[in-house]
């Protein structure tokens, strides 16, 4: 089924935002991409589909970073990059749009009460019903019902049906610095203590690593096969609300286990909101980094001028830990990047972007240790962040920090 986008739906100077990753309704952004107006500003956020890079007509694009498709997009100055936390895009949106907000969601088939799931993904969207203009949603058979809040067929102006399995988003290779950062990490992190980590080859890792621990709990807006690592082990702790997260990513099998565990999909400001995150106990918040400087401030955003990550829901997550009763932050990252030659321990952040600041990092963790910064000054910092570096980059580091090797 097609929509006659101009003439029904959208209308020029709209910002229709769309729903992100495992969410996202990639045949309504497909048809969006080739039949809209060419004013029309589209908001996309994780992306695992081919959509945004495809042959369809360019159109102004915006983000909050630029991972996956939209890395080589923001690199060619195709998209654009809004800067902000995760959890700030509900309010940030709409000042953007004015009145002149259209949604782009994935259902899950109506219930016995004529309600759709929001299946694997809760993210902006839904917290921008109430403010858009106009909702079109991609009803999906395929689409597991998950714990996820649902929405009355009244809430949507136009819906397309399709049949479709949901993305596989496959783990990076996992080498043997990356098994390295998570042996360090283990010991941080108890029995029963509730984790955070997201998707790629640090915490898959890590999450191999915590399958020694019993009784974990997990709070975090992106879940990926780690998740089925530790529920396979027995590692989870199985009561309900145990496992809030407000997305999966993954393979076919994390998508049921989400659907048929007690396992709760849920908005994000449940997840990590002002209220939420004060009631998480011993909260360890594991969170990766493109570089770190000798005081301990994150860049997760650039290299070399070139937008790669985003600034996300780390500060949220980092700062929430810090304030649990008995949890801490962790930032992990390995040592250096292109085959070595780069070290990503750095004096100064470069370009200096600072997406988490150093007051919000307790522990920093690579493949050559992991040190405690929580109560160290700065000069005990910079030493400390050193002695991870990696050997070929040490002499460098306290050259330029202005000590003697």
């Amino acid at each position: 089924m097609n929509i006659n986008w101009p003439a029904d739906l959208v209308r020029p100077g709209d910002l229709v935002v769309v729903a992100q990753g495992v969410g996202e309704p990639t045949p309504l952004l497909n048809q969006l991409l080739a039949a809209c107006p060419r004013d029309v500003e589209i908001f996309v956020g994780l992306s695992h589909s081919d959509a945004l890079t495809g042959s369809a007509p360019q159109r102004p694009l915006v983000s909050f970073g630029a991972m996956g498709p939209l890395g080589k997009l923001a690199a060619t100055g195709h998209a654009e990059v809004i800067p902000c936390n995760f959890d700030d895009l509900p309010r940030l949106l709409p000042l953007r749009a004015r009145s002149n907000l259209v949604l782009l969601m994935q259902v899950s088939p109506a219930d016995s009460q004529g309600c759709h799931g929001l299946g694997m993904a809760m993210d902006y969207t839904y917290e921008l019903i109430s403010q858009a203009r106009t909702v079109v949603a991609e009803v999906n058979a395929a689409m597991p019902t998950t714990s996820a809040p649902t929405l009355p067929a009244s809430t949507f102006d136009a819906v397309i049906h399709t049949s479709r399995p949901l993305p596989i988003v496959h783990t990076p290779a996992v080498d043997e610095d990356h098994h390295g950062i998570a042996r360090h990490i283990l010991p941080l992190i108890p029995d029963g203590g509730t984790i955070q980590l997201g998707i790629g080859a640090v915490p898959s890792a890590i999450g191999k690593a915590l399958t020694a621990r019993r009784g974990l709990r997990v709070r975090s807006t992106l879940a990926g096969d780690w998740l089925l690592d530790l529920h396979r082990a027995g590692s989870l702790c199985e009561e309900p609300g145990s496992v809030i997260i407000s997305e999966a990513a993954g393979s076919e099998e994390l998508y049921e286990h989400i659907a048929t565990s007690t396992a709760w999909v849920r908005p994000v400001a449940e997840v990590i909101g002002p209220a939420a995150a004060a009631s998480i106990p011993r909260l360890f918040a594991v969170n990766s980094a493109l570089q770190v400087d000798l005081t301990g401030q994150v860049n997760a955003e650039e290299i070399d001028s070139r937008y790669l990550g985003a600034t996300g829901g780390q500060a949220e997550f980092l700062r929430a830990a810090q304030r649990s009763p008995g949890g801490a932050s962790i930032v992990a990252l390995a040592a250096t990047a292109n085959g070595g030659r780069t070290s990503r321990i750095v004096r100064q952040l470069q370009p200096p972007t600072v997406t988490t600041p150093r007051t919000s990092i307790d522990f920093v963790a690579t493949e050559f240790g992991v040190i405690d910064l929580r109560g160290r000054t700065l000069r005990e910092r910079a030493e400390a962040m050193i002695a991870i570096a990696a050997p070929q980059h040490r002499s460098s580091l306290h050259e330029q920090n202005g000590h003697q090797r």
